[in-house]
């Protein structure tokens, strides 16, 4: 038997993963592992030793997303502000690696550290987590869920189950303000399993017995040499139970929903709108819409229609030690970080409040607006300053059918009055409509 230190993290443990994966996993690499590929000794060999074979660009997301981006040191796509982290293959508690089978296992610890990455990376302003992953180990399942919680709020973060987000991917997900999920996605897999092997017979079938030298009744427990004895079964048993009851407590907090509603699905994974009906998923959605979505929040500190200027992090480079001037002879700019940017917005908005409050307050109180309140409040509405609603309203006639002396003292007025206004109300069927659209055109004619 090869590598059992490789075996340790696959038999005799609990995992937080798809069974069906599970058993593709044991599959492939079985034979290898009890000695019957010798050309898988060399990868076996860096597996066992926790060396990290990929490249770092194995699980980039081009193929989740037609949408491009630049990438961040730490390898994940950056798409208009928005981080999008892929999560794929297996996951164990530390380092990252591929598999013989070329299965890719990734770190909780490398995941987290991505997720910390990005909200603290003054150019991105949401994440999305991209899940293809049947789960994995427990150790670390987690620490790396309750990271996530902590980093919550800091910057808007959604996942999607792009492939599956099963088991410990299912909680690793469910860490996000959202969780939406493909229309052929899979998502669920509250459970636990564990594998014993009992290679007993097989070594008595060529003659070999394996005799067990220890101290402590429970050292041996569950070793492969042997048949499971019901006693440690029964442990095994109770500590599935415990990790059982961790999930379902953790998934339903992170789901506002009711444990019980959970524990239903019996470990069950559901497809696209399915999870969506069952609890387990917010929406259905595809990861291009998601970025879409994400990169529409960015908030625009330049005019709509003009490009940005520069990002945080250029202004950062840009920023000599001195503090005093670029290599251009112009005083650098200040670095701008989201709290800057929050106080502008806030600040911007009360301004502009403000200055609204004043022009319509500005045109009410025009005397030619009191004789003619309907053609005022187009004005108003039309978004026109006060300085050209003056001169309309101050051009237009007003309105004379409350004042009946008035009228007869202004010939031009009494003409008006006495002539009916023509009826537009056909027009988009909505009269309200049709007349706020007639005055806003002659406002305009008015203006050129």
């Amino acid at each position: 038997m090869n590598y059992p230190s490789i075996l340790a993290r696959i038999f005799n443990t609990p995992l937080l993963i798809n069974p069906q994966k599970l058993d593709a996993m044991i599959a492939g690499i079985g034979p290898r592992l009890f000695g019957n590929d010798p050309q898988a000794g060399a990868i076996l060999a860096a597996m066992a030793a926790g060396r990290n074979l990929a490249d770092g660009k194995q699980n980039r997301p081009e193929m989740f997303s037609t949408r491009r981006g630049e990438y961040a040191e730490r390898g994940y796509q950056v798409i208009d502000g928005v981080a999008v982290l892929n999560t794929s293959g297996a996951l164990v508690h530390r380092s990252k690696f591929v598999m013989a089978d070329c299965t890719v296992m990734q770190g909780y610890n490398d995941l987290t550290a991505d997720v910390e990455d990005a909200m603290s990376n003054p150019d991105i302003h949401a994440i999305l987590r991209v899940m293809d992953t049947p789960g994995g180990e427990v150790q670390g399942a987690f620490e790396h869920h309750a990271r996530l919680l902590d980093l919550k709020g800091k910057k808007p973060m959604v996942a999607i189950a792009d492939g599956v987000a099963a088991s410990a991917g299912y909680l690793s997900a469910i860490a996000a303000d959202e969780l939406a999920i493909t229309s052929t996605g899979y998502a669920g897999s509250i459970g636990v399993v564990m594998r014993h092997i009992d290679l007993s017979a097989a070594l008595a079938s060529e003659g070999v017995k394996v005799t067990h030298i220890f101290a402590g009744a429970h050292k041996v427990d569950g070793n492969q040499f042997e048949p499971l004895p019901d006693a440690v079964r029964a442990d095994w048993q109770a500590e599935i139970n415990s990790l059982y009851e961790m999930f379902v407590t953790a998934a339903a907090a992170a789901l506002s929903v009711d444990p019980e509603s959970l524990r239903k699905t019996q470990a069950q994974t559901y497809r696209g709108q399915a999870a969506v009906d069952a609890g387990l998923a917010h929406r259905v959605a595809t990861t291009d819409q998601l970025i879409s979505e994400l990169a529409g929040q960015r908030a625009r500190t330049y005019p709509v229609g003009q490009p940005a200027r520069t990002s945080a992090t250029a202004i950062q480079k840009e920023t000599s030690m001195s503090g005093t001037e670029t290599p251009t002879g112009q005083t650098t700019a200040p670095v701008i970080n989201q709290s800057d940017l929050d106080k502008a917005r806030a600040e911007g908005h009360a301004a502009g409040v403000a200055a609204e409050s004043a022009r319509v307050s500005g045109i009410l109180a025009l005397p030619a607006a009191k004789g003619n309140p309907e053609l005022a409040q187009t004005c108003i509405s039309t978004g026109l300053s006060l300085e050209q609603s003056t001169a309309i309203l101050g051009a237009a006639p007003q309105q004379i059918a409350a004042a009946a002396p008035a009228a007869a003292a202004n010939p031009f007025a009494a003409a008006m009055a006495a002539t009916p206004n023509p009826d537009v109300s056909g027009i988009e069927g909505n009269a309200n409509i049709d007349k706020e659209a007639a005055a806003a055109a002659s406002i305009l004619s008015f203006l050129r």
